[in-house]
């Protein structure tokens, strides 16, 4: 009768090989006691990201500090009112009364430059959003793919916990009837024992993927629920050289960069600018009490550049210009290796899952197969079962990693090509 066990234990356990990784619901459990549980899918996760992370909020209001810098860039400078005291002369004590208005007029085309610098720095401050607004994305979307691969991972070892008992709670009753040694019944309990504690491991490493999945959306924790998803959705096929030749084009990275560089020559014309001295001009009138005349006062002011030519800056900027083109270059270097090492990491990830789902899931299932057949002919040992059943585990395991991994990379990859929709 001990085979009554082994066929509760196979049966269970060819369930959770077949179903597990590929039912795109699967990963909610029932809601407990009746309440509602929250389910958020990945567009759900992403939408209220891009509505409440705080990141976001910071870039667009760097974007308007940028658009007020345009505006103050562009105004003439203000003129002055000097209003002089009365000037006190003779025995009599009469003054001579002076009020004048000095208009600084800006030379050498310096407020087009000044106009010119921060309009750049408004559109790096734009494609900056831009980037941050991708980050946090791809962020989201590899924290939900680990928290559906953690739910994945949770109810493969509920179910497992579930064979266990049910394994142990049959051959102990067979021992009751001496109809199975107490080392079969030990062996059950102890394989029970390690699925609890397994599975009381993937529970709070489910509670700590929700918590990073909440704060990579910059909500509270208590608002993410479970994820619903498949994790063997479809992904795009990424061509090497056409992802690479896009991303360098359209990088919001490479953009900015691009932008720096414009906006240092304008800051280096604009240093070379600064020698050509501004004039102040002055109008005014005089009063004078001794003589009740008025007189008209013109003035011309300007600074003479003899030792102060602005050099020093002008070298400065010099060097910011090749700073930035350096900069340029290094960005387009760094982009093209974290591209090529998301690429990698997603062939190999797609390699793997393709490995499971043609030849070590179904070799497991063969296993099962097999095991049973064993059974019928008197062959069956009891170690096998527990072998068996260990490997179809741990290929379902391993399986829901390769899963979450390829999907990882692709978003990887998918954030650097700025695509909305993903997967």
């Amino acid at each position: 009768m001990r085979w009554i066990a082994a066929l509760v234990l196979l049966s269970v356990a060819g369930r959770i090989c077949a179903a597990d990784p590929i039912d795109p619901t699967d990963g909610v459990p029932p809601p407990p006691d009746g309440k509602t549980v929250p389910k958020m899918t990945l567009d759900d996760c992403v939408a209220l990201a891009m509505g409440a992370h705080p990141r976001l909020s910071e870039a667009y209001a760097r974007i308007s500090e940028a658009q007020g810098n345009i505006v103050q860039a562009g105004l003439y400078p203000n003129p002055r009112v000097d209003s002089g005291n009365p000037q006190t002369i003779g025995a009599n004590r009469t003054g001579i009364y002076t009020i004048g208005l000095t208009q600084e007029v800006v030379r050498g085309g310096k407020l087009k430059l000044d106009r010119a610098a921060a309009t750049e720095a408004a559109r790096q401050a734009e494609w900056d959003s831009v980037a941050k607004r991708f980050e946090i994305m791809t962020n989201v979307r590899q924290e939900f793919f680990s928290t559906l691969a953690a739910q994945r991972r949770r109810n493969l070892l509920e179910k497992l916990l579930d064979v266990a008992k049910q394994s142990e709670m049959t051959t102990f009753n067979l021992y009751k009837a001496e109809q199975a040694s107490k080392t079969e019944l030990l062996l059950l309990r102890v394989e029970r024992a390690k699925a609890a504690n397994a599975l009381q491991g993937a529970e709070l490493a489910l509670l700590g993927q929700r918590r990073q999945l909440a704060a990579s959306i910059g909500v509270p924790v208590e608002v993410v629920g479970e994820v619903v998803g498949n994790l063997t959705a479809k992904v795009p096929d990424f061509e090497d050289e056409d992802v690479l030749a896009r991303v360098l084009t359209a990088s919001p990275l490479i953009q900015t960069a691009n932008i720096d560089v414009n906006r240092c020559v304008i800051l280096l014309r604009r240093a070379e600018a600064e020698p050509i001295q501004n004039l102040s001009v002055q109008g005014g009138t005089q009063y004078s009490e001794s003589t009740a005349n008025y007189q008209a006062l013109v003035g011309l002011y300007i600074n003479v550049p003899l030792w102060n030519k602005n050099q020093g800056n002008i070298l400065a900027a010099h060097a910011t210009v090749r700073k930035s083109m350096a900069n340029r270059q290094a960005v387009e270097q760094e982009l093209t290796k974290q591209l090529a090492e998301a690429i990698t990491r997603f062939h190999v990830a797609e390699q793997t899952v393709r490995n499971y789902e043609e030849g070590i899931l179904p070799d497991a299932m063969e296993a099962l197969d097999l095991v049973k057949e064993a059974h019928k002919q008197g062959q069956f040992e009891f170690s096998r079962l527990l072998q068996t059943q260990r490997t179809v585990f741990e290929a379902n395991v391993d399986f829901i990693s390769a899963l979450e991994n390829r999907l990882n990379s692709a978003a990887d990859i998918a954030g650097l090509l700025q695509m909305e929709q993903f997967p």
